[in-house]
């Protein structure tokens, strides 16, 4: 049994009748069954965010270890 909330029927309805198809190609089947038939996240798209902003933060560090060091050269050249 079903329960239409728009209409308040009931209706019996055997499995195929649930199934519905489409002619999209967009529109994906979903993923029944085994585990392996369910599709997993890749690891990059997990990793990836994280991952750019420690560089990021690493070439930032970098940058200012590197003007420091030069400023520091150009200061002792003159006293």
């Amino acid at each position: 049994m079903t329960y239409n909330a728009w209409t308040g029927e009931r209706t019996a309805q055997n499995r195929s009748q649930r199934s519905t198809t489409t002619s999209d190609p967009n529109v994906r089947a979903t993923a029944t069954g085994t585990p392996a038939a369910i599709p997993r996240e890749h690891l990059i798209r997990r990793v990836w965010p994280p991952m750019m902003i420690g560089v990021g933060f690493v070439l930032e560090v970098a940058w200012i270890v590197c003007l420091v060091y030069a400023l520091v050269r150009f200061l002792l050249n003159f006293f």
